[in-house]
Formats: structure tokens, sequence, C-alpha cells
């Protein structure tokens, strides 16, 4: 049996960037070309995602809160849900605390402009990361590095010089639906390896409520699904993004991925376990 950990929920929301309206079936008159047609909706949907990538990236602060769902394919090819949620505190450019809990595992995770401190109050260890950078360097830096990725942080990151759009390969406009209570746009496009679906807020404050994808890349075709909830108006003090465990908290190492098993590498629990076995 596959055992649940973070690396269930490691869909890099930096990828998700690009969609369109576009007609289910488009109507292209005599004189153009099916390829026309998908160039303009390409267009089009990098003017739809850079207007919301300027939105969120011109915002000082960042406090929203997730409900996930990720589908868990078993080894007898039995799918299983497994729920979470994260909690998200982001004060531009270098102060952010993220809080993460699924049915499996519990992680705080800091960064001050100095260093990225990840926590595992369950287990009572940490682990320290050099990171003098914003904290949008920091998160990516520690997912190309160390593996170590957190469902929806990359919200963040929207509008960010270094963060990759998704290429569209098709697109539809679903409609206008409400989620929270709130009028949103419903978006869905396909990318190379991913179905994705989004839920938009109406008026001059678009924001995502709900993100829903589908990797048909994975023949077991996996779903992961989130509501989030915006809170602009919760008070952030600097303490927040400071530290808090207790002494008798361990600190362990750190690893590096190496190239060749990047894409299988383990997250920190898995480090954890090195070290008390012995490795240093």
């Amino acid at each position: 049996m596959k055992t649940p950990t973070l690396l269930f929920f490691c869909l890099a929301l930096a990828s998700f960037a690009l969609w369109a309206q576009q007609d289910a079936k488009p109507d292209t008159s005599p004189h153009e070309s099916p390829n026309t047609a998908i160039n303009e909706a390409a267009t089009e949907a990098r003017k739809i995602v850079r207007s919301l990538e300027e939105h969120l990236s011109g915002k000082p602060r960042l406090t929203y809160e997730t409900q996930l769902t990720s589908d868990v394919v078993l080894d007898n090819g039995q799918k299983i849900q497994i729920a979470g949620t994260t909690q998200v505190y982001f004060k531009r450019p270098n102060q952010l605390m993220v809080e993460l809990e699924t049915d499996s595992i519990r992680r705080q995770i800091y960064h001050d402009g100095k260093q990225l401190t990840v926590i595992a109050p369950n287990e009572k260890y940490y682990g320290i990361i050099d990171a003098d950078s914003s904290s949008i360097e920091a998160m990516m830096s520690a997912a190309n590095d160390y593996g170590l990725q957190v469902p929806l942080v990359d919200l963040i990151a929207w509008g960010a010089k270094g963060t990759e759009s998704l290429k569209v390969d098709s697109a539809v406009y679903i409609g206008e639906t409400r989620v929270q209570g709130k009028a949103v746009d419903h978006w869905a496009f396909r990318g190379p390896r991913l179905d994705w679906e989004v839920w938009v807020t109406q008026g001059e404050d678009p924001l995502p409520l709900k993100i829903s994808t589908v990797s048909y890349h994975d023949p077991s075709q996996p779903r992961f699904t989130a509501i989030i909830k915006w809170n602009e108006r919760a008070s952030i003090r600097d303490s927040l993004f400071t530290p808090k465990m207790d002494k008798d908290f361990r600190k362990i190492p750190f690893k590096k991925l190496q190239p060749a098993n990047a894409a299988d590498a383990n997250t920190m629990e898995e480090n954890s376990g090195r070290k008390e076995a012995g490795s240093e």
C-alpha cells in the first residue's frame, strides 16, 4: 500500500497560470483554420491570466486557507481520498508562515528573509534551510533542491518573475455559478498533462475560490480539489513569522535531491528516518 504523505499534495500551482475563454466547439469562418482559432484563444488566455496575476502580485500581503482533497491510488488500483487543510500568511517580500495538516501529517513552515524553517510538531523535529531571499524564491528553491512542496502555497508566486505558465491545448468557459455564496466564472482547460478547472470571483477583486485538477497523464487519473477562503482583513503581526517550538525538539538535516531521482524524492519525514538510522 502506498503511504499517503505530503508528496500526494505536491501540485505546484506555479504551473497553473493559463486558461482561456473558448467555446467547446469554436466557430471558425471559412477562411479561418482551427489552428488560427486556437492561437487567438491562447492569446486571449494570456491576457486573462496576466490580469489575474497582476492583481494578486499587486497585493502587499496574502492571507488564505484551503480545504484540500486528493485521490491516492493504492497498489491494487483502488482509489482512496485524503483530506487536508493549509493556512498561509504572507507579507511581501520575505515574511511567510504556512501550516499544513492532512490525514497523516502536520507541518509548519516559516520564512523570515534569512532562513526557511520546517517544523513537524507531532514528531518534535525541525529542519532549517539558509534562504537569504524573498519568500517566493525561498519556496521555489526548497521545492527544486529538496523536494519540499506545499499545496497552493504557489499562489503567492502568481505574477512573480521566474514562474512558468501552463501551456493550453484547449479551453472552455463553462459559465457563471456561485462558490462560497459569491458569483464566480467557471473555466476548464486542458494542458499537456493536466485537465484544470478554476472558479474565479467576478468584479474588481478577481480571486480563485476553487481549483480542481485531473492528471490524465497518469493512467489512474487522480483528482485534486481545493476550496480557497481569502482572509484579507486578518491581522498579521510580525511575531507570526517567528518559529515556535519546545526546547526538546530535535534538529535534523535536509538532504538535497539527486538529479537522477529528483522526481521520486521523498520529503522531510524520510530525512528524519535517515538521521535516526545514523546517516549524517
